[in-house]
């Protein structure tokens, strides 16, 4: 019996050695896949099961240095670090700079007149006076006419192309008056509000300067319940008295007027009869016209013997400045197809500083012969309105 019990007890130790011997194994198979797969002895070294500080710290220098057969090259990646951690300084502001960018007739610069006016006070042979005061322009006795009496010829190259600008609306602001008069060629023709609080210093200040001058007539706006363009408006529901009432307190002004800029507005059968019969007025009276608007409702208005000439371009008030260019850049296109181009432009910064700039890039003027020798890119001449207007 004690035979068999100590059999018994080796076959039980043998047993539990052998499970000791399984179980060992199996918790080292275990160990070994638990710990993470390194990619090189580094990161073996660096690792820690216990979660403790590393065992190693490997610290880069601020300059790695490659060598090549050729020459050395040299990363400084502190410097490096430094430009992607710091954004470049934004540029330092400066309120002149920002002044400097915005449309300002202030900066436009004072030049002598290119060319001078016979008049520049009413002469007594083309006035008259009407029945309630008002001084009127009129043909003289022996036929002489104030659109061309009060105007002047410019002489051009033959191989260059007409440009006429007529800077309207003006009149509001005597500073800005001043500034155009004073700031663009002579060329330049210069056009009034009927609204001008000193017509006489205003036109007188023009024409000094030598700019051609004339008077805005304003029609009734095609929006009039957002815009209202004034007392001396051409509205649709005046009769034809009133017309004449208001059409004679825009041309009669103190100082010489060669015509009306016929400002954009209604103009159609609605009022095609009171527009004939005024037209017909300024004829008579020697003056000129130009249709600066969008339709055509004056130019079936015919009237033989009439000067008249219709806008090329109009610039209004409402246009942005790419607007203004794209117009600019429309003007030398027909100036180049017709010989000519009539600009009437709003006396608003914006455009008469763009305005101002392009007449800048005209080529001077040369000779047939010389400029067979010489390459010009912008073969355009500067003309008073009355040198485009015809009869």
């Amino acid at each position: 019996m004690r035979e068999k019990l100590e059999k018994y007890d080796k076959l039980i130790t043998a047993v539990l050695v052998i499970v000791a011997f399984i179980l060992g194994i199996g918790y080292w198979f275990a160990e070994e896949k638990s710990e993470p797969e390194y990619l090189s002895k580094i990161d073996r070294l660096m690792f820690d099961k216990d979660n403790k500080a590393p065992k190693l710290v490997l610290t880069l220098p601020d300059k790695l240095t490659a060598t090549n057969k050729k020459a050395d090259v040299f990363i400084d990646v502190s410097q490096e670090a430094r430009l992607m951690k710091e954004p470049p300084a934004p540029p330092e502001f400066s309120f002149e700079k920002l002044l400097a960018r915005v449309p300002n007739l202030t900066n436009l610069p004072a030049k002598t007149a290119t060319q001078q006016l016979d008049y520049i006070g009413l002469e007594e042979s083309l006035t008259d006076k009407s029945k309630e005061g008002l001084i009127l322009p009129r043909i003289s006795e022996d036929g002489h006419k104030p659109w061309s009496e009060y105007g002047m010829t410019v002489d051009v190259q033959p191989n260059f192309k007409k440009v006429a600008v007529v800077i309207a609306g003006l009149g509001f602001d005597p500073n800005s008056v001043n500034k155009i008069a004073q700031a663009f060629d002579s060329e330049v023709s210069m056009s009034f509000t009927p609204y001008t609080p000193n017509p006489y210093n205003a036109i007188t200040t023009a024409r000094t300067s030598g700019h051609e001058t004339y008077m805005d007539l304003l029609l009734s706006s095609r929006d009039f319940l957002k815009e209202d363009t004034g007392p001396l408006s051409l509205n649709l529901n005046l009769s034809m008295e009133s017309s004449f009432e208001r059409f004679y307190k825009t041309i009669s002004q103190p100082a010489p007027i060669g015509g009306i800029i016929i400002r954009d507005g209604i103009a159609n059968d609605s009022n095609a009869i009171i527009l004939r019969t005024l037209l017909n007025d300024a004829n008579n009276r020697g003056l000129l016209i130009v249709d600066a608007t969008s339709e055509n409702g004056i130019a079936n208005i015919k009237i033989a013997g009439l000067a008249r000439r219709k806008a090329d371009i109009v610039i209004n008030q409402d246009m942005t400045g790419d607007d203004i260019e794209k117009s600019l850049q429309k003007a030398e296109t027909i100036a180049f197809d017709k010989g000519q181009v009539l600009i009437v432009a709003d006396a608003k910064p914006l455009a008469v500083t763009a305005i101002y700039k392009w007449i800048k890039t005209f080529s001077p003027q040369i000779s047939y012969e010389e400029a067979k020798m010489v390459e010009i890119s912008k073969p355009f001449a500067l003309v008073p309105l009355s040198n485009l207007v015809v009869e």
